[in-house]
């Protein structure tokens, strides 16, 4: 084919539990985001767009594993209504118009979804967006470890600014997940830094709509550790793998040691984190 498009239909389950949780056998492993990068590299295989009819995929941590395999992701930052997306009439469209562009094709499933949830589920919330991920790589990646690095240091002479940014920001998932909104994050750190991180995110995310009932979903979440500590390790594991900022992965090992009053560790040697997670933040 000319152009190749990839959705992922199911539940979801965030950046730490992955894609592909089955009710009726719930002893069996979701695919990790790790999984699905070395699925895609093994593939071989380029997309014009990937996407994610599940929820609370629409993550920093999944567009950087699909970002050298696809120019485009559409996910959602929060918990999907279980109607899903609506099909029928982008495919009509794309069918009646194959070199349709994809930046359309996205803003049609964005819409499609959003209508169908408001007039079948008005109750639910919905969020879905269109990122870029080729601008993600070239302008978003450098901005992000700017703003990490500029985060991480900020944590030594200002811990509660950065955990009151934190608390307060909007979480996706009912906490468990660890999830924020990135641009609502941010602006609440309030540096120049994070200006320029939330002007290159506002560019990379071409298209993001929500139901009326939810704010501060500004189209891309990131796990930052707050509630669930025991997970933390397993996420750095996850960082290690699919290449993710080094700069954004000691912030979070930092944020962590603090939350629970350890030593920030930075080579192997062992931290009060260690009791919740039963090895070292450097593991």
């Amino acid at each position: 084919a000319n152009r190749y498009a990839l959705i992922f239909w199911d539940h979801g389950s965030g950046s730490l539990g992955g894609f592909g949780y089955d009710q009726l056998f719930p002893n069996n492993p979701s695919m990790s985001v790790s999984q699905i990068y070395s699925a895609l590299e093994t593939a071989d295989v380029d997309f014009d767009f990937i996407g994610f009819d599940a929820c609370l995929m629409g993550t920093l941590e999944t567009a950087y594993m699909l970002n050298v395999r696809s120019d485009y992701m559409i996910a959602s930052e929060e918990t999907e209504p279980g109607i899903g997306w609506y099909y029928t009439n982008w495919i009509s469209r794309l069918s009646a118009n194959p070199s349709m562009p994809t930046e359309e094709i996205g803003r049609l499933i964005v819409d499609d979804y959003i209508a169908k949830c408001r007039s079948d589920v008005p109750s639910q919330t919905a969020t879905l967006s269109v990122i870029d991920l080729v601008a993600l790589n070239n302008i978003g990646d450098p901005a992000f470890r700017s703003f990490a690095s500029d985060t991480d240091a900020k944590l030594d002479t200002d811990y509660k600014l950065i955990a009151n940014a934190r608390g307060d920001a909007r979480e996706f998932g009912r906490a468990r997940f660890d999830q924020v909104d990135l641009i609502d994050l941010a602006d609440q750190i309030e540096s120049k830094e994070a200006g320029q991180f939330v002007n290159a995110l506002q560019t990379c995310i071409t298209y993001n709509r929500t139901s009326p009932n939810i704010s501060k979903a500004n189209g891309l979440a990131i796990y930052f550790p707050y509630d669930e500590l025991k997970n933390v390790s397993p996420m750095l594991d996850l960082y290690n793998q699919i290449g993710m900022s080094e700069e954004y992965t000691a912030l979070v090992q930092k944020f962590a040691n603090l939350v629970v009053g350890g030593q920030i560790t930075t080579s192997g040697s062992s931290s009060a984190f260690d009791s919740l997670t039963g090895g070292s933040l450097t593991d």
